[in-house]
């Protein structure tokens, strides 16, 4: 399994700070883990929100593999460890209380992926000439989507489309969205990236762009796309390549916890070409 990957963050061309964050770890030949945040609250210190729960997920996600803790277990308790070291954060420093962070993350080991996921950045993958996003937006306006109460392009243009109903380091109880391992194929390339990107460049134009370029070049002009057409937010981008050998086999996905959602209706998608 070879991997390229690349992942820069930007301040965007109106905030003053930048309170996104990103990880990209290499743990082994096989196991890399990827991360996108998007800390919220300004004033009340998104940058450390972001910042903490990114750092302190890769710490004990990393701890736990090193005592060889099964992937799914380990992207669990380290969330978990997470939220509860951003909540301890709020609660001994008035300046910082409500403070979050959104938190998207991959985790890759020998041709398997495993998603874990809280708030409104984006996890897509390009497969067969396809963008499909493998993450659900915890926000109220994509709830009136899946309810069929606004559509897609509504959605987009919604003044309240990034008002969230959960988020990591809100409350002590929570409900992440995670994945059991599904298949990769030799050629897949995931996208990660904060809502300064996917709300400035469309799905369509980041497909362009990633499957065109290698992903430091992707990267770089995709946020001086988002720049160049407001650049209203921060802007986080991840991209990462699985390379393809020779003799690539396509493989078949597997089930999920999460029975509803953006990364079940992908696996049941592919599950079903496969047949």
């Amino acid at each position: 399994m070879k991997l390229t990957y690349f992942g820069k963050s930007d301040k965007g061309k109106l905030r003053q700070t930048n309170e996104d964050f990103f990880a990209c770890e290499k743990m082994s030949d096989n196991e890399y883990l990827f991360v996108v945040a998007d800390g919220m609250g300004g004033h009340q210190a998104g940058d450390v929100a972001s910042k903490l729960g990114t750092l302190n997920f890769v710490y004990h996600y990393k701890e736990l593999r090193e005592k060889k803790t099964p992937m799914i277990d380990s992207l669990k308790e380290a969330i978990t460890k997470a939220n509860d070291t951003i909540l301890q954060k709020a609660l001994s420093d008035l300046k910082k209380r409500g403070m979050g962070t959104t938190f998207s993350a991959i985790a890759i080991a020998n041709m398997k992926g495993y998603i874990v996921h809280v708030g409104d950045s984006r996890i897509y993958i390009i497969r067969n000439d396809e963008i499909l996003r493998l993450t659900t937006d915890h926000t109220f306006v994509e709830k009136m989507v899946e309810e069929g109460r606004l559509t897609d392009e509504e959605a987009r243009d919604h003044p309240q489309k990034n008002i969230l109903y959960m988020s990591l380091g809100a409350r002590q109880s929570f409900s992440p969205e995670i994945s059991e391992s599904f298949d990769l194929n030799e050629g897949d390339r995931f996208i990660l990236c904060s809502d300064g990107l996917n709300n400035m460049v469309s799905d369509k134009e980041i497909k362009e762009y990633v499957t065109a370029y290698p992903p430091q070049k992707a990267v770089e002009q995709l946020i001086k796309n988002a720049n160049d057409n407001g650049g209203l937010d921060n802007i986080t981008l991840v991209v990462v390549h699985i390379e393809e050998s020779k003799n690539s086999e396509k493989t078949e996905p597997i089930k999920i916890i999460k029975k509803r959602g953006k990364i079940a209706s992908f696996l049941a998608k592919y599950k079903r070409e496969a047949k």
